[in-house]
């Protein structure tokens, strides 16, 4: 009998540092998406800052009504010419920059060339982006003189 108690009191702390080195923290945050599923809030924005915030996420969710409206609708980034062009563009500054940061550090010769495409890249999705916005802008002021009634 007195082996039995023992071997529990020596694997209590095993299971406290379980806990405290992050399982039990990603159970939480598990059910913590849950809960927020619950009051009709993202259960991925919830996970995450559950695996942050821990127990601070729980009573949020528990304490704070209910969403009555829906969630928002995410939008297609590529829905339109002019947000595609956009996002090229973002994309290509991002590359840029990092090539460029690479060059800076590395002294390599061919991340400048990549930096050089990169800007080149960059510069030929803005223009496309404000061509595009344009022509957008355009139809929608034609659609509205078209809508509005001649007296």
């Amino acid at each position: 009998m007195h082996n039995f108690v023992s071997e529990i009191v020596n694997q209590a702390p095993q299971q406290n540092s379980w806990w405290l080195n992050g399982g039990g923290w990603f159970v939480l945050a598990l059910v913590n998406a849950g809960l927020a599923e619950q009051k009709n809030r993202s259960r991925w924005t919830w996970f995450v800052l559950s695996l942050f915030l821990g127990p601070i996420a729980t009573f949020l969710i528990v304490v704070w009504e209910p969403v009555t409206q829906p969630p928002l609708e995410l939008g297609n980034p590529f829905a339109r010419a002019d947000d595609r062009y956009l996002t090229l563009a973002f994309l290509a500054f991002v590359f840029t920059v990092g090539a460029v940061l690479f060059a800076v550090a590395g002294q390599t010769w061919y991340m400048w060339v990549a930096s050089g495409v990169g800007a080149a890249a960059l510069a030929l999705f803005l223009a496309l982006f404000r061509r595009a916005r344009a022509k957008r802008m355009a139809a929608r002021a034609h659609a509205r003189s078209a809508a509005v009634p001649t007296v």
